[in-house]
């Protein structure tokens, strides 16, 4: 295999972005761009301040096109799975995780339109009656209840709803008396 450079990466990054298409890029395309960013930073550590400048910015451009070439490839796979088809050709690392994405936004689709356009509706359990009747006692300023809800002020005689574990304190402290309610 010859040399991987600068060159490689902008050819790839040039195709990618002209492409409406996925393009094909060597299993290894990644693997190679990090060893050649490796030899750049190894360079880097001992060259003049002219050189140091020239590869710090060489370093910034291949950052910036594998980037590019990563997002460009996954906006495509995105396009190609809403569409319900997996893209090619793809690195089997790509198509592992297109894969799994495209079986959780089927999974989603089942879920959330699927059941819209049959008229299937999950019917939701009904909430237990958690509040408690009291008739209150005392005087009670504003409190905070269990559900982090304010409630109050209370005036003696006055009937309220309360959380079940608000009620019994208020029971237990006197300043409320349960009201029971027979079905």
């Amino acid at each position: 295999m010859a040399e991987f450079s600068y060159e490689d990466v902008k050819q790839a990054w040039l195709v990618e972005k002209t492409s409406r298409e996925f393009v094909e890029i060597s299993e290894e395309f990644y693997q190679n761009a990090a060893k050649y960013v490796a030899q750049l930073n190894l360079e880097l550590k001992h060259s003049e301040p002219l050189r140091e400048e020239l590869l710090k910015e060489e370093l910034r451009d291949v950052f910036w096109m594998i980037q590019e070439i990563h997002l460009s490839r996954v906006l495509k796979a995105i396009d190609e799975i809403a569409q319900g088809r997996l893209p090619a050709p793809l690195l089997e690392r790509e198509r592992h995780t297109f894969s799994e994405i495209r079986q959780s936004l089927e999974k989603l689709y089942a879920e959330l339109v699927s059941s819209t356009m049959t008229g299937k509706a999950g019917l939701v359990a009904p909430r237990e009656i958690t509040n408690v009747l009291l008739i209150m006692q005392a005087e009670v300023p504003p409190i905070v209840g269990d559900d982090l809800r304010q409630y109050g002020p209370f005036k003696r005689g006055e009937i309220v709803s309360l959380p079940r574990r608000s009620a019994e304190l208020m029971v237990k402290h006197g300043l409320a008396r349960k009201i029971e309610v027979k079905v």
